[in-house]
């Protein structure tokens, strides 16, 4: 039976320990982007976005819970409400398509809604499978027609 001799493994490691550096000096830096979200009064949903993302798309919203505020009524009239909003882009170029989870607290105006809250961004398909990053959402709502604002960072891996 053969004995592994502590002093084996530390001179393993040791060997090992620069190839853990490497790859810690080689990881992705984040990178700042933006995305602006266009809701038409058509119903059709529509981005552009800077940074490492597609130029352009469309964009479809999965609202996955609905929390009145404390202290709202829940009926649009007063107060507001939490959505937790799945979101799924998809580029125009072909490049392919990446996620979203946007947790966004809604305050009603008026005429809509003002909403803001963090982002994240989760992989995807093609391009964008090792997309990773977070920001914030803020976006507004008059009548059928909405604009969001996001902005953060993007490691793409």
């Amino acid at each position: 039976m053969k004995r592994f001799s502590l002093a084996a493994a530390a001179g393993a490691v040791a060997q090992l320990a620069p190839l853990g550096a490497a790859t810690s000096a080689q990881a992705a830096s984040p990178v700042p982007f933006t995305i602006t979200e266009q809701i038409a009064a058509t119903g059709e949903t529509t981005f552009t976005a800077t940074g490492p993302l597609c130029p352009s798309g469309t964009f479809a919203d999965d609202v996955k819970v609905f929390a009145p505020s404390p202290g709202s009524t829940g009926s649009g009239s007063s107060g507001g409400f939490n959505l937790l909003i799945r979101t799924v882009y998809t580029c125009d170029d072909g490049s392919g398509t990446f996620n979203a989870l946007k947790h966004v607290f809604i305050t009603f105006t008026e005429n809509g809604f003002t909403n803001t809250g963090p982002i994240q961004l989760l992989g995807g398909t093609v391009a964008y499978t090792g997309l990773n990053g977070h920001g914030v959402d803020n976006g507004t709502r008059t009548g059928d027609t909405g604009v969001g604002l996001i902005s953060g960072f993007v490691v793409q891996r």
